[in-house]
């Protein structure tokens, strides 16, 4: 029920349909540090809709996830993040989430590459 409440949702906003290479996680570059296991690195091109599908589960524990801090025109909803780049923004931006359950509340921090 969860993924046809997103469908419509989607379809309701007029965000699909998002390219399936947006979705897929960057590796860091060459000799940067790396993420701890709370961050996720996804891409998405300036002015394209990005939509991650988090994790449902953490150690076989069911999650949720609250937003901390999110730029405009991005959505939380249920397990799924929606953000709908504008075509001036450029550059990593962190997305900052709770994920809830599965032990004690922990910050998950999704970092976005924009690209022109």
């Amino acid at each position: 029920m969860p993924a046809l409440r997103l469908g419509l949702l989607i379809c309701a906003l007029g965000l699909a349909p998002a390219a399936s290479a947006e979705r897929a996680p960057v590796p860091p570059p060459h000799g940067a540090p790396q993420a701890s296991a709370d961050t996720l690195r996804y891409s998405v091109r300036a002015g394209e809709t990005l939509i991650v599908a988090l994790p449902g589960s953490v150690a076989g524990a069911d999650v949720s996830y609250e937003v901390i801090e999110a730029p405009a025109l991005s959505w939380l909803v249920d397990r799924s993040f929606m953000w709908r780049t504008l075509a001036r923004e450029r550059g990593t931006l962190p997305v900052r989430l709770r994920r809830i359950g599965g032990g004690a509340p922990e910050e998950v921090v999704v970092l976005v590459e924009i690209t022109g």
